[in-house]
């Protein structure tokens, strides 16, 4: 068993840092061995503030666009949209400042290692012992360095406005967040970082306390320990961010003393505030586990090059998923997005925001069955959020009821569309995918306190999908429709048409959602009517089409799989219950797969997902092995083809694990339903799905024991024939 990074070098750069935090404040520690840099983020600190996208255009031209789609025109239609149908862009994620510590004494045999067991990272360097942890409980980062009188510099700086002090007490790094951040994949931006006059920017503060036994000096922004054997740092950040639809507090000094209420607060104690840490983490990380019976003696860079360390290197990403999840989604800060809360640009790749056609959903899926719905509060909260902002925008630039969201959220909970190309820009429907996969962690449990919020999201998102469809040919569908960033050929690239595979499988899951949460009669009769009168999917050459009318995606290797939602992470299909389905959304599968031109981390990550859906374990084998060879970063984050960092192929293979081990299909469970062949034994501790806290083991490929916390429907594939089966399960009649 290996729960530990490993290396035996610092890092060369921030995507070899590793991340620390505590769902509030986040840094990367590089482990140098004179000089440490810890890079900070708050999960708060964005540009802008709330803006209101919203266009009655849109409307008013929605219908003509729904015509010319109808007639064929959709060059025609392509254009009109994206010039009146449109919005702005989101605002950007951004990265607070470094603090430097440059140290003597570091020469000799060096380490460096993040335990996933403890959430503790640790420095050895010649003569100097270094460790650094986030605690929760105490809302502070802990940098401790012990050594023989050693000396120390402590230094800070920001990309963003900033002015640094220090004093006795500590040092403090202060500034304003830019007014508007131009995305970073829009080129020849003469302004693309604005910080206006007014100055609305938010403001941030960082406030390091140094505690030693050596002598300090206070010089030029800058704090000197002399002569110290001991030297801890506790950090904290904050901001003047007030809520999704307030303007942030633009005071410095009040930023200022939130940061240092939070230091002075946790007190001196190292010992004191890592043992709170440790137990805090526990709750969470041991709540649910996984084991594959291996083991590894090398570092973990020599991991990613040796074959033999498959199985190995498969248990620890999994572990490390959970590690993330812990570090940065806790109750009442803000959810995970495109790099968690780890991010060193002021401009990072697509605004490092809320990508709602797939990332920040995908950020998610493994949560509940790990047993992290702790963790889901901020994502629960968000979506809610959105829901609420998105009433306008379904009203105003639809004429809908309930809520609607496009494709890219921020801190303020944007939900119009952006501006740009219509193969991303027109996205209405990824609200109704935001609901649909709260819906489904709520289904898992342990989310009851979140009854009324889940209810209104789930009924809101099925009011939005049925008066957004319109009638054609007989059948209710989606017009503009979309499908995530892809496009067919018709006269020119074109990304939209009507009612795409993708889109079908959010609406027929969506309502069927609702219609289980219960509704007024004369609602559920109308939510069964659309459902019974929905387009069907349809089947081309290449399994099914993207959109109606036979369109596919002219990139027959598309790195989205958004035509397969209604498999996974939706349910409308399944191996048992919609056999002819969900073979030709195998078909097209395959068909993606043996196009594909480059290893995206996120794809690869629901390659894993699918292929665990359509029960294959050697097809989940070798996407793991392709996410292992070329969409990892040396400190094990996910890699964007071809050097960019995003964080949810991590916590996509995560849930494509869950899924390879355990599934579930119409009240039924399954047990390794695409256990990959090298998997050939191993055990799973208290996974929950649907209600029920489940553990089991195998040998062999097969199950020698299962239980379950309470009653549950087992399939009994997979079973050995001694297999131990606990007093709650029962075996499905017939199998």
């Amino acid at each position: 068993m290996i729960r530990q990074l490993i290396y035996n070098r610092p890092a060369r750069g921030w995507k070899e840092a590793l991340p620390v935090g505590n769902g509030f404040t986040a840094a990367m520690v590089y482990g140098g061995r004179r000089k440490e840099i810890l890079s900070f983020n708050d999960c708060t600190l964005w540009s802008g503030y709330p803006r209101d996208y919203d266009s009655p255009e849109s409307l008013e031209y929605l219908g003509r666009v729904r015509e010319l789609i109808f007639s064929g025109k959709y060059k025609d239609a392509v254009r009109m949209a994206e010039e009146h149908l449109t919005g702005g862009y989101s605002e950007s994620f951004l990265p607070l400042g470094d603090v430097e510590l440059k140290l003597t004494g570091g020469s000799g045999a060096y380490s460096r290692a993040l335990n996933l067991d403890d959430a503790v990272l640790t420095v050895r360097s010649g003569s100097l012992e270094r460790e650094c942890f986030a605690s929760n409980p105490a809302r502070v980062l802990v940098y401790r360095v012990v050594g023989s009188g050693f000396s120390a510099v402590l230094s800070a700086s920001s990309q963003l406005y900033s002015a640094v002090s220090a004093g006795q007490n500590g040092m403090l790094l202060t500034g304003n967040a830019p007014d508007h951040v131009v995305p970073n994949y829009l080129r020849g931006e003469r302004h693309p970082i604005v910080y206006e006059r007014d100055g609305k920017g938010m403001a941030f503060a960082l406030f390091v306390r140094p505690v030693t036994d050596g002598q300090v000096i206070c010089r030029r922004g800058r704090i000197m320990v002399k002569n110290a054997t001991h030297l801890t740092l506790i950090a904290a950040a904050a901001t003047g961010f007030k809520g999704y639809d307030q303007m942030p507090d633009t005071d410095r000094a009040a930023a200022a003393r939130r940061a240092e209420t939070f230091v002075m607060s946790a007190g001196t104690d190292a010992s004191a505030l890592k043992a709170a840490h440790i137990e805090d983490y526990h709750t969470l990380y041991r709540a649910q586990d996984l084991s594959l019976h291996t083991s590894s003696s090398g570092t973990t860079d020599q991991m990613l090059k040796n074959p033999g360390d498959f199985n190995a290197l498969s248990e620890l990403l999994y572990h490390y998923g959970k590690y993330l999840m812990i570090s940065g989604s806790r109750e009442g800060g803000q959810p995970l997005n495109l790099q968690g809360q780890w991010n060193r640009n002021i401009r990072p790749a697509w605004s490092s925001n809320y990508t709602v056609n797939i990332n920040t959903q995908m950020n998610y899926w493994g949560a509940s069955v790990c047993g992290l719905q702790q963790c889901l509060e901020p994502y629960i909260r968000m979506v809610h959020e959105v829901s609420r902002r998105g009433q306008k925008t379904a009203r105003v630039n639809y004429g809908c009821g309930g809520f609607a969201c496009n494709h890219n959220v921020d801190l303020w909970r944007k939900t119009a569309p952006v501006k740009g190309n219509s193969e991303y820009m027109y996205a209405p429907m990824c609200g109704v995918w935001l609901a649909n996969e709260i819906y489904e962690h709520y289904l898992n449990g342990g989310l009851e306190e979140f009854q009324e919020q889940v209810e209104e999201i789930v009924r809101g998102a099925a009011e939005f999908a049925m008066d957004y469809l319109v009638e054609h040919g007989g059948y209710y569908v989606t017009c503009p429709s979309a499908s995530p960033e892809a496009c067919f050929e018709a006269g020119g690239r074109c990304g939209l048409g009507y009612h795409s595979a993708f889109e079908n499988g959010l609406m027929r899951q969506a309502l069927a959602n609702a219609l289980e949460i219960g509704q007024e009669e004369v609602l559920s009769e109308r939510i069964r009517h659309v459902i019974d009168h929905l387009e069907p999917f349809e089947y081309g050459a290449d399994g099914v089409s993207e959109w109606s009318g036979g369109l596919s995606a002219a990139e027959k290797g598309h790195r989205h799989f958004s035509p397969l939602y209604a498999l996974y992470p939706g349910r409308v299909a399944g191996v048992y219950r919609e056999p002819e389905l969900t073979a030709q959304m195998r078909r097209l599968f395959d068909c993606r797969q043996d196009h594909s031109k480059g290893q995206i981390g996120w794809s690869t990550a629901w390659a894993i997902c699918l292929s665990a859906r359509f029960h294959d374990g050697e097809s989940a084998q070798k996407n793991i092995r392709l996410l292992f060879e070329k969409a990892l970063f040396k400190n094990l984050f996910n890699v964007h083809f071809p050097f960019i960092f995003q964080i949810d192929g991590n916590f996509g293979y995560m849930a494509g694990v869950n899924e390879c081990l355990i599934g579930w299909e119409d009240g039924v469970i399954e047990l390794l339903p695409a256990l990959p062949p090298r998997w050939t034994e191993g055990e799973m501790r208290d996974a929950c799905i649907r209600g029920a806290h489940i553990s089991f083991a195998w040998e062999n490929s097969q199950i020698i024991r299962v239980d379950s916390d309470r009653p549950i429907t087992l399939r009994p594939d997979h079973l050995a024939p001694d297999c131990r089966i606990g007093e709650n399960i029962q075996l499905k009649e017939g199998e």
